[in-house]
């Protein structure tokens, strides 16, 4: 493979253990959740669309580019949510994944303050690689199941299950991502079955302030991931906030991590938001720099009877 090309791979899968589970980490994502629980569909009263980009390791040529869009709609009628989720994933060279897949939600109030919701996604899945794009160095990896020898394009069915519990102050996630992949059926283009378990609070010390700290966790096969995360909103108009990924594979908290920092606005039902990552430990010798834009538009309906999250409020 290229020089560079080959630094990345070794990046991504001995220190920075998310792209070995394949699914995108983005520290914006809070906002619009459907891509990996479509429990979160219909979290809103509004027509909501999401859209947001990554760029990673800005300065290394070919590095991975990544994008997500979300759009998602709650009928109160039938207390159901629909959406869909399409995501983009350019790992390197000629390396690529599409992923479509329609979304849907049952929501049920437990009481005045509690919401539970039940979502299951399903659609198609499509890989592409094409090795005449790389200059090999190391002949032996061709034809290994990390370096096809042939052109490979593929779509292939893919199904996500995920529960959320919410109330004003207080949220619960837990969803299965690629289902129908067990380990036996992950390759280069299939992605294996991963889990998520998160959870986030809503702490208001004032009218002006408000604080929501969370956590994520991830597991894949024998790759776990943790992410920690702050925001505070100012006014309900302006936010800031940091997230820091520890490797907790690796032995050290401090061997390979991530530190992003957030910065966001939003005025008339339109957000936009900008994260700058910063990697430490060893991901540091390769980059410091990643970037993540968000924006996003919500279509009014009608005012909602509580607030699940602070992003559905004005």
């Amino acid at each position: 493979m290229k020089t560079r090309f080959l630094a990345i791979c070794i990046a991504l899968f001995s220190a920075i253990s998310a792209f070995a589970q394949r699914d995108l980490m983005l520290s914006q994502q809070f906002f619009s959740r459907l891509n990996f629980n479509p429990a979160a569909t219909g979290n809103s009263d509004d027509i909501d669309f999401f859209l947001i980009g990554r760029w990673q390791w800005a300065n290394v040529e070919d590095s991975p580019k990544d994008g997500v869009f979300n759009v998602s709609n709650y009928v109160e009628s039938i207390r159901s949510g629909f959406g869909i989720s399409m995501s983009y994933d350019d790992l390197g060279i000629a390396n690529h994944t599409f992923i479509c897949k329609p979304a849907y939600a049952y929501h049920v109030n437990m009481n005045e303050s509690m919401l539970l919701s039940m979502g299951l996604s399903f659609g198609l899945l499509y890989h592409s690689w094409d090795p005449t794009d790389h200059r090999v160095i190391d002949r032996w990896e061709v034809g290994e199941p990390s370096f096809p020898a042939t052109a490979q394009k593929k779509f292939s069915p893919d199904m996500d299950f995920g529960m959320e519990l919410a109330t004003p102050k207080l949220m619960f996630g837990a969803s299965i991502v690629h289902i129908l992949n067990n380990e036996e059926k992950v390759t280069t283009s299939v992605p294996g079955r991963q889990f998520y378990l998160y959870s986030r609070a809503t702490l208001s010390p004032s009218d002006f302030l408000t604080i929501c700290p969370a956590i994520v966790l991830m597991h894949r096969n024998k790759v776990s991931k943790v992410e920690l995360n702050a925001q505070a909103f100012f006014n309900r108009m302006i936010w800031g906030g940091v997230t820091y990924r520890p490797d907790i594979g690796s032995g050290s908290w401090f061997d390979s991590n991530e530190l992003t920092f957030t910065i966001g606005m939003e005025k008339n039902r339109l957000r936009f938001g900008y994260a700058f990552n910063l990697g430490m430990g060893k991901i540091a010798r390769l980059s410091k720099q990643s970037h993540e834009v968000l924006l996003s538009y919500r279509i009014p309906k009608k005012k909602a009877k509580y607030q699940r999250f602070l992003e559905d409020e004005e």
